[in-house]
């Protein structure tokens, strides 16, 4: 009678794009050691800072900023005014920056869509060749080794807690200062290599909660406080490198893998469009040889970071699309103007017209179902479009030019998102499906997303009322959403998360023509199937669930939330071997799977297999120590085995992670009842019944407590259950 939960957490995505291109003639790829006989820097530390403008940081003529580190290392450095991201988003972004690679040469192009590929190099496969100690430590889930980007580095830290079935942010990032701290402790070992150290920063990303003191000094500006943060950050690893003498002999560069929109063009965020407040990023590089305080104007991409840091580092990147900007930075000259490329897919998501962008010296182009032409030098916020009155050969000239590039596009194997990814990356603010193969060269009548910006900030605003606690905010955004299906009747994002939203009220009926109609839709994408069927196992509908698994898994049979749910439904068809196999499925996809972990020690249990259970819900914990269900399962195992005093703490655990898991309430009391404690057993009991008062979902339980209960209280007066009659 003990109570155990099978868990199934549902779906969310999201992604975006700019970058440098270079011509076969490598006018920058000179020596890596300058005329003057530079020595090459030692040791190499990348920082990069998400979601951090330019314009918003001291050293870039922002009087509101509060970055003293960053200023101090535009002074003793060089800082490029004229930087750009090859996409507004945070995989593709550093994929460009760590390969050289533009978003279609290394084909990853969205955020949790693919994984870069092997066989490609990348700053860390370069240095880690040439005899470099190598370590990564990232702030987001975004960057997860599943993506692709751990080659190269002996220590690829992304230890960021996994809780299933929650989507709050912490879910799916971790602190500067948690990142740094484990940095730090990398640096500080014992070993003698030159070492090449990346460290990511995410606490800039929205939403923007910046932590005391940097809270109270930027109030009503919590973007600057954010920022304030990473600055802080940033602060601790040059003063450790002060620390150790290592200043003078490594390469340090600070870069911003993207900007963000605060409003700007009617984006608040980033991902969804080309202009330069999601674009124009920080990049400061301090090295030895060097000028301190140098400025450089000419426009360049993150592309160009990864070759340059090789150069500084007297190493050879392989011809990618960047370049080696090192002896330019060396000989404190401009590098030679060359085309910067940027691109977006995440449009296409939502139905909307892919971006992709080009600029020439002050020009930049939009191409689009709707282009756009401006001149930064006398344009900078963009405001005037001079596409429709330019000549048409200067607008080919571009468009050329991109198509050129697009006719390189690689594709990386499709990776669809499990269920944790899009879970873990919706907490970030990234939703969407799959994205259809990009067609630049041809006419691409969906709309542009510059004409769909508003849609997509109600879409935002809903988005995150759904996630509050207030029942007001919740019917909000259950009309928007319905008025934004209404409005915008073929994209599937807004009719997704409509589906989404109703499933998780419990509304299985609105749910599932919704996502019926999305596998009608897209009768190719395994996502589409896979949501249909957890829509339809939840209500019951167990044949049609698996009829809808068995096509997802078709398209996909390297799914581990797929195995995981077909593992369910086998469960409630009464085959528990064949969900035992399904559940082992998944784990051996994804051995981090709490949920799959936790399924499957359930079944377990229930075939007496006691000890391969309680590993497969320490492995759980392990994975997610947070995660309640895996706790439970630990707390009803010991009962099993007669050890229910044993099994107490594991209920209160689980207790204290999830107040409303009632069935644990149950659990415990029957802990207690077993242990011999009847006071407690008694007191545990009315908790459970206090708890769950008037809900339909445990009036069984509620019987089965009131008649333990009333045996103990019988029990206590000394009278047989007929003599109370």
């Amino acid at each position: 009678m003990l109570k155990r939960r099978l868990d199934l957490t549902l779906p969310l995505v999201g992604l975006l794009g700019l970058g440098l291109l270079a011509g076969c003639s490598r006018t920058e790829r000179r020596s890596s050691v300058s005329a003057a006989g530079s020595a090459p820097a030692r040791n190499v530390v990348l920082i990069t800072i998400d979601t951090v403008r330019a314009d918003h940081l001291g050293s870039y003529g922002y009087k509101e900023a509060e970055t003293p580190w960053l200023d101090r290392l535009a002074r003793e450095g060089v800082r490029f005014t004229q930087a750009s991201a090859p996409v507004p988003l945070t995989l593709p972004s550093h994929s460009s920056l760590l390969s050289g690679l533009l978003p279609p040469h290394h084909g990853l192009r969205n955020n949790g869509a693919g994984s870069f590929p092997g066989e490609k190099a990348t700053l860390a496969t370069v240095l880690s060749g040439q005899g470099f100690r190598t370590g990564a430590f990232v702030g987001a889930f975004v960057l997860d080794r599943r993506f692709g980007l751990s080659h190269g580095f002996e220590t690829y830290d992304d230890e960021i807690e996994r809780a299933p079935g929650e989507t709050v942010v912490l879910e799916a990032e971790r602190p500067g200062r948690e990142v740094m701290d484990r940095a730090l402790a990398w640096l500080g070992k014992d070993d003698k290599r030159p070492f090449f150290l990346w460290v990511h920063l995410y606490d800039a990303h929205a939403p923007y909660e910046p932590p005391s003191p940097q809270r109270e000094r930027h109030p009503g500006r919590p973007y600057d406080g954010e920022i304030a943060t990473v600055d802080e950050q940033v602060g601790r690893l040059l003063q450790e490198l002060d620390r150790r003498g290592l200043s003078g002999s490594t390469a340090v560069a600070v870069a911003g893998d993207h900007g963000e929109g605060l409003g700007e063009h009617g984006e608040l965020t980033h991902g969804l469009l080309l202009y330069e407040p999601t674009l124009h990023v920080p990049l400061i590089v301090r090295a030895p040889g060097l000028p301190g305080g140098k400025v450089l104007e000419t426009p360049v991409s993150l592309v160009d970071l990864g070759p340059t840091l090789a150069g500084l580092a007297g190493q050879t990147f392989p011809s990618v699309d960047g370049r080696d900007l090192s002896a330019a930075l060396r000989e404190g000259r401009e590098p030679d103007p060359e085309d910067v490329y940027a691109e977006t897919q995440y449009p296409a998501v939502f139905g909307w017209s892919p971006l992709s962008a080009l600029r020439r010296r002050d020009l930049k182009y939009i191409s689009s179902s709707a282009p756009e032409l401006y001149d930064l030098t006398r344009d900078p916020k963009e405001a005037s479009n001079l596409a429709p009155t330019a000549e048409a050969r200067t607008v080919q000239g571009f468009s050329g030019r991109l198509a050129e590039i697009e006719s390189g596009a690689v594709e990386t194997p499709r990776m669809p998102a499990d269920a944790d990814t899009r879970s873990r990356l919706a907490s970030l603010g990234y939703v969407g499906g799959s994205t259809p193969k990009p067609r630049p060269t041809a006419l691409d009548t969906r709309p542009s997303p510059v004409g769909k910006v508003d849609l997509f900030q109600r879409f935002e605003k809903a988005f995150n009322q759904l996630a509050s606690s207030q029942p007001g905010e919740a019917r909000a955004a259950f009309n928007e959403l319905e008025a934004l299906v209404a409005a915008d009747p073929r994209n599937p994002v807004f009719r997704g998360k409509l589906a989404q939203a109703w499933k998780e009220q419990g509304r299985i009926d609105k749910a599932v023509p919704l996502y019926r109609q999305a596998a009608d839709d897209a009768p190719d994408d395994p996502e589409a199937w896979y949501n249909l069927a957890t829509a339809l196992q939840s209500a019951g509908r167990i044949d049609e669930a698996r009829e809808s698994l068995q096509k997802a898994m078709h398209l996909d049979p390297a799914r581990p939330e797929a195995h995981n749910t077909l593992g369910i439904v086998q469960l409630a068809s009464g085959k528990p071997d064949a969900a035992r196999q399904e559940f082992e499925l998944a784990v051996s996809l994804d051995p981090r799977n709490a949920q799959a972990l936790n399924n499957l020690g359930n079944v377990l249990r229930g075939q007496g297999r006691l000890g391969e259970a309680e590993t497969a819900y320490r492995r759980a914990v392990e994975a997610a120590p947070r995660y309640a269900e895996a706790w439970n399962g630990l707390g009803t195992l010991e009962v099993d085995r007669d050890r229910p005093s044993a099994a107490l703490s594991y209920f209160e655990q689980a207790l204290r992670l999830a107040p409303r898991y009632h069935e644990v309430r149950l659990n415990r009391a029957i802990a207690y009842d077993l242990a011999g404690q009847p006071d407690a057993a008694a007191a545990a009991y009315r908790d459970f019944l206090a708890a769950t008062d008037r809900d339909p979902q445990f009036s069984r339980q509620r019987r089965d407590a009131q008649q333990l209960l009333a045996r103990l209280s019988n029990r206590a007066t000394g009278l047989a259950p007929e003599e109370r009659r």
